[in-house]
């Protein structure tokens, strides 16, 4: 897992209902919903933290820093503008952090998504959303020692509440690969990447501590 997704990973349940660099300036932009601009410039400077962070743990002797901070606006704009393609199917993200708390919002093209993820059983007002419709996720990421687990709290399609299993059956479908064919499990303990020993949550920003 890379870094951006295990920071990402109490959000990854909204990300794979769909399914954690370009460096140029351009106007910033507010989505949809209404949250704050994006920026390109803060874009890069994610990518830049995560490429800095990556080169350090490549080399054994490069001090590594005690700590890197995130910022939300970095956040968002890395996520929509240089992580989108990673992300079919979803736009429009947008993670509140707080302390130990993740919100994650986004809209979700069920047409693109369609076949990738398990269908809503058909007496579910779920088999009825068709187009692109807001998702929203509400969850506890909790790291320690390396090691990071998330709660999913609450998740909403479209305003109506999804049951847990259904999430986790999405989360699962949507993250099958071949190094992990039964895709990934929300309630296990994942690694940190990189030497992270701690991801801190506080409002607005975030801290990876080695």
């Amino acid at each position: 897992m890379s870094l951006a997704r295990a920071f990402l990973a109490a959000s990854s349940a909204v990300v794979a209902v769909a399914v954690l660099p370009a460096a140029r300036v351009a106007p910033a932009r507010a989505d949809d919903a209404g949250s704050r601009p994006l920026s390109y410039a803060e874009a890069e400077s994610l990518s830049r933290k995560f490429k800095t962070i990556e080169l350090q743990n490549q080399t054994t002797r490069a001090r590594k820093p005690e700590s890197v901070l995130i910022t939300e606006g970095e956040l968002n704009s890395y996520l929509n503008l240089t992580y989108a393609p990673d992300l079919p199917g979803i736009t429009d993200m947008d993670i509140r952090i707080d302390s130990e708390r993740i919100e994650a919002r986004g809209l979700i093209d069920l047409e693109r998504v369609r076949g990738k993820v398990p269908a809503p059983s058909p007496w579910s007002p779920l088999a009825l959303l068709r187009g692109k419709v807001p998702v929203e996720l509400k969850g506890t990421l909790r790291t320690r020692d390396g090691f990071g687990t998330i709660e999913v709290e609450e998740a909403w399609i479209a305003s109506i509440p999804v049951p847990m299993s259904f999430v986790e059956q999405i989360v699962a479908s949507a993250t099958k690969k071949a190094s992990q064919p039964e895709g990934f499990d929300i309630h296990a303990p994942f690694r940190l990447p990189y030497s992270v020993n701690r991801v801190r949550l506080e409002p607005a920003r975030a801290f990876l501590d080695f």
